[in-house]
């Protein structure tokens, strides 16, 4: 349950700063409505599944070698800390996704697209999963990457499901106070995840 938790915690903030994914969702959300916006963050999340799913294979073959573990898990940490300091600059600036993009390249095509040729991705799962893992647990199982998996998934929905809902239905909202809070938050807790794991992982 802890894991699954994490995992979906983990996939709500790393979506909230999915920049171009975002904005392309405000865009076709804005001109066409929901089923638009969902369907670009959609795409964008079948390619990061893909990603992820890499990843944990990855993961699983790593645990067994405990310098890689280490290694690994230093790297998630760096991954959360980087994450976070972009969030909270993000924040501290008033950033903001662009929502002006032409229309023609839309959809859940071009979603995929966005994540799928976004070879970073798979350093970032490797380094984040082995982190969050191994934080939680010293010896993975299955049912904690099948929950590590979906948990991710279900948190990445759901941020996928409230901007598309807000594109759509209450555009006015997508201003900086939106989302300069949601960078704020965001950028805490990928701080504390940061700090987290990096502690743990020395302490072991």
């Amino acid at each position: 349950m802890i894991v699954w938790l994490a995992a979906m915690l983990i996939g709500f903030i790393f979506y909230s700063q999915q920049i171009v994914a975002t904005a392309t969702a405000i865009s076709q959300g804005r001109r066409r409505g929901f089923g638009a916006a969902f369907a670009v963050m959609g795409g964008a999340l079948v390619g990061d599944a893909l990603w992820l799913a890499a990843a944990l294979g990855v993961v699983a073959l790593a645990s067994q070698s405990e310098p890689l573990r280490v290694i690994f898990s230093v790297v998630g940490s760096f991954f959360f800390l980087r994450l976070a300091w972009s969030a909270l600059t993000d924040a501290r600036q008033g950033a903001t996704p662009r929502q002006d993009l032409p229309g023609g390249d839309a959809g859940y095509q071009a979603g995929a697209r966005i994540t799928f040729r976004n070879p970073y991705a798979l350093g970032f799962w490797v380094g984040v999963a082995t982190a969050t893992l191994l934080s939680i647990t010293v010896q993975p199982l299955l049912l904690d990457y099948g929950a590590f998996f979906i948990g991710v998934v279900l948190g990445a929905a759901l941020w996928s499901s409230l901007i598309a809902w807000l594109a759509s239905r209450r555009p006015d909202w997508l201003k900086t106070g939106f989302f300069r809070a949601v960078n704020g938050v965001g950028g805490v807790l990928a701080a504390l995840f940061g700090v987290a794991v990096l502690w743990t992982t020395v302490a072991r």
